[in-house]
């Protein structure tokens, strides 16, 4: 039997079971039909009436002031531009500067696989292959991470004994 030929009875077949179920539809419908319920079994309390929005604008909530709270100023038409801070420079990413971060983000991440490692121990224990699978994925991914870190770590202490002490 060519493909062709096997597509065209699989469609067939399919027709053939979308006739019979629609044949048979009605016939189920029909064969459990429900008694009408009286209205008085359906709502036996009143109607409520519709509540209608009031016509008249609501006004905002006004609270009174605490003590030691400072009205704003009133807004003057055209007023002068106002001086901003100055913005502090940007301190120099050093080697140790480097070197504290990479060391602290690797904390963090030891901090993760640690946790992550007890959610695995619980999915395993409550026989949840498909959440262990999720975590030993993640479980990997963070411990080459990891070791990416520490290895920059060790690059970065190497230069930041070199470096010159901060004045």
């Amino acid at each position: 039997m060519r493909n062709r030929e096997r597509v065209m009875l699989g469609s067939a077949g399919v027709l053939v079971a979308a006739l019979v179920a629609v044949m048979l539809w009605p016939a189920r419908e029909a064969a459990s039909p429900t008694p009408p319920v009286p209205a008085a079994q359906v709502s036996p309390n009143p109607a409520v009436p519709v509540r209608t929005p009031d016509p008249a604008p609501r006004h905002a909530t006004v609270v009174p002031p605490s003590p030691g709270d400072v009205p704003p100023e009133p807004e003057v038409a055209n007023a002068p531009p106002q001086a901003n801070d100055a913005i502090p420079e940007e301190l120099p990413q050093t080697a140790r500067w480097k070197l504290e971060k990479t060391e602290h983000i690797a904390t963090l991440l030891g901090r993760d696989v640690s946790r992550l490692e007890g959610e695995r121990q619980e999915a395993k224990a409550r026989g949840d292959k498909t959440r262990v699978d999720q975590v030993d994925a993640l479980l990997q991914r963070h411990r080459v991470r990891l070791n990416e870190l520490r290895e920059e770590a060790r690059t970065l202490a190497e230069a930041a004994r070199d470096e010159p002490a901060d004045p």
